[in-house]
Order: structure tokens, then sequence, then C-alpha cells
């Protein structure tokens, strides 16, 4: 394959994964504490002999996530919780502490600790917000 068809299929594979990027944002819009994320294209610039134009091509791999703050809105659920500004839930999974920013918890039946998405919520404060 030439020079040109790896530019072509580079930019090609380049603008793939940001399709894949920008269908996880629109899929994920409206999913609680969802960081939206995009593509960082890095472009390399051959030189070329004397008469010949410069080759140019273009490298997607590298994915950003945005950390600017996503509007709050009220839920009414009484133990969703929402964080302003910078921090983090911790939760406890299998695969050891995640963090997460979505705040829909579910208590357990002792209301001693709070679930998502089916892992604890680590150093639960639910005794604070309980009435016994």
């Amino acid at each position: 394959m030439d020079n040109a068809g790896y530019v072509t299929l580079t930019r090609m594979s380049g603008l793939r994964r940001e399709m894949q990027v920008i269908a996880n944002n629109i899929a994920n819009s409206t999913t609680a504490g969802y960081r939206r994320e995009g593509m960082v294209f890095s472009e390399f610039v051959v030189r070329a002999e004397r008469h010949e134009p410069s080759l140019s091509m273009a490298l997607g791999n590298t994915r950003h996530t945005y950390l600017l703050q996503g509007a709050l809105s009220q839920t009414n659920g009484t133990f969703d919780m929402a964080i302003e500004g910078e921090g983090y839930f911790q939760l406890e999974t299998p695969q050891g502490p995640r963090l997460t920013r979505a705040g829909t918890f579910t208590p357990n039946a002792a209301l001693r600790d709070a679930h998502i998405f089916g892992c604890a919520l680590r150093f639960s404060a639910l005794d604070r917000f309980c009435c016994a």
C-alpha cells in the first residue's frame, strides 16, 4: 500500500473512533454522573523531497474526559445525593474501589449501607440522614 493509502486508512480509523465516542456521549447524555468524552488528534507532518508536497497524517489515539460540572436537578429521592464542585463517591466493587459521581443510592434493609449499581458506598454516612 502506498503512503496515500496509509494516510487515508489512518484518517478513516480515527474518524471511526471519534464517531464511537460521540455515539457513547449521546447514549449516556441522561446518565447521572456521566462525564462527556472527546478525541484528541495528533498531526504528523513529513517533509517530502524538494518538489513534492509534504505528507500530513492525523492520529486519533487519545480519549479525553471532560471534568466540567454538569447541571444538578432535584429528584425528591430520599437517598439521592449530589456533589457540587470537585469530588466523587467511592464504591466497593468486586474489582476494588471505584469512583462515581452518580448519586442515586438505595439503602439496604438495615439502613446501614447505601448501594448503587449493586455496589456498596464506602464510608457510608446514611446514619446522618436517617431518623431512628
